[in-house]
């Protein structure tokens, strides 16, 4: 019998180092059970701060079910597929049951999708600065990630789209460009502006758009989605931020591709769907009562969102070494930079050793890391977030 030496799949290699911890997610774990209290002004997930989806709710649409009947519906319960064209259609967006599939998560609709549209080796353009778990969905599915930049508006300060940018950023190898809108961290949007801008290039590689933070949309031109687009179009959005259930998994394509692309896409979804079925059946029967929830959940958020965005230009306007900035239009980030040399993860670093405030690093995010950008959560616990940068301004003085 021969030994042979086990191996894994190379891609893990291609993700680059997974081994290595983190300097100050380790020195934060390690303040932790030392049993130091820290202020973390991180947090993303609305159900660790309070801004969850009403428990007792949750519980009584749950418990009467009658889920012992399973339905393996590739796309989903078309029943679910229709009350969620309808919330589509009171935004003014056509869409049908037929348009959708269901997913687990997005990161799983981006999963499927990289199925349908590419090949190993193939690229997919990405915002930077930009939401850091791309780099590990496409590697997973051996593609390559290539970076668009986002642009700062020299009129606003605000990061936003430039569709003459993204469109000098594809290759030959360009197989899907990703849109988040509004984006994380940046806050920045598809507008009908920029659309107009795009379809005039006349560009037909498939556009994926995550519109996940779509709700917390609050001042300037808005999000806007290509109403007849004459190339492939992919929406993603889910539970997880339209009623603050990232624990339910409920997730959803919406596919706007016109013909005769659209029905060959829909058929190849369906047999990646049925591949792995995993949408959760409760979740599915449990839609019709949990979605008329959604304005209140979402009314909480909004109100946390924008009180914590006042807080935190009332702390850059008070604090000699922050930039003085516009704020945020969408999503539920801050961004705040400071006019320091030093460089910013030493300085995250500084920040949690000495008052326990934790804060992210921009250059997680794709940031240069010349400049000196920190990430807030605005659904942040009010008290906690005001304590913190009671010790930030305390720390920069």
């Amino acid at each position: 019998m021969n030994n042979h030496s086990f191996s894994i799949s190379n891609r893990f290699q291609l993700l680059g180092e997974l081994e290595t911890e983190n300097d100050i997610y380790v020195t934060k774990q390690k303040l932790i059970h030392s049993g130091k209290q820290i202020l973390d002004l991180t947090i993303s997930n609305p159900t660790q701060v309070g801004l969850e989806f009403p428990p007792s709710v949750l519980t009584h649409i749950l418990s009467n079910l009658n889920v012992s009947v399973y339905d393996p519906i590739p796309e989903g319960l078309e029943s679910v597929r229709s009350e969620i064209a309808a919330e589509y259609r009171k935004r003014g967006i056509l869409a049908e049951p037929n348009q959708f599939h269901l997913t687990a998560s997005t990161s799983e609709a981006y999963s499927f999708l990289f199925k349908l549209l590419t090949n190993p080796g193939d690229e997919v353009l990405t915002p930077n600065p930009g939401y850091p778990l791309f780099h590990f969905l496409i590697g997973l599915e051996n593609l390559k990630e290539v970076h668009y930049q986002l642009k700062v508006d020299p009129n606003t300060g605000l990061w936003i789209y430039d569709a003459e940018t993204i469109a000098g950023s594809i290759s030959t190898k360009t197989k899907a460009i990703i849109l988040v809108s509004p984006a994380n961290p940046t806050g920045s949007k598809t507008t009908e502006t920029f659309w107009k801008e795009w379809e005039s290039f006349g560009i037909n590689i498939p556009i994926i758009i995550d519109e996940v933070f779509e709700p917390y949309d609050f001042t300037g031109e808005p999000h806007h989605l290509p109403s007849v687009p004459k190339y492939p179009v992919f929406v993603c959005h889910g539970f997880s931020k339209l009623l603050a259930l990232p624990q339910t998994k409920l997730a959803w394509i919406l596919n706007l591709s016109p013909e005769p692309s659209f029905s060959k896409m829909q058929k190849s979804l369906s047999f990646i769907a049925d591949s792995y079925l995993s949408v959760n059946s409760i979740i599915q029967l449990a839609t019709k009562e949990l979605l008329p929830w959604k304005s209140m959940v979402q009314n909480r958020i909004r109100t946390r969102v924008m009180r914590n965005s006042a807080v935190c230009l009332e702390f850059v306007n008070a604090c000699p070494l922050a930039k003085k900035i516009p704020g945020t239009e969408a999503g539920w980030y801050f961004l705040i930079e400071l006019d320091m040399d030093q460089k910013v993860e030493t300085l995250v670093l500084e920040i949690l050793n000495k008052t326990g405030v934790f804060v992210q690093p921009g250059s997680w995010y794709g940031f240069s890391h010349n400049r000196c950008i920190l990430i807030i959560s605005l659904i942040t616990e009010e008290e906690t977030l005001e304590k913190g940068f009671s010790l930030l301004q305390d720390f920069l003085k």
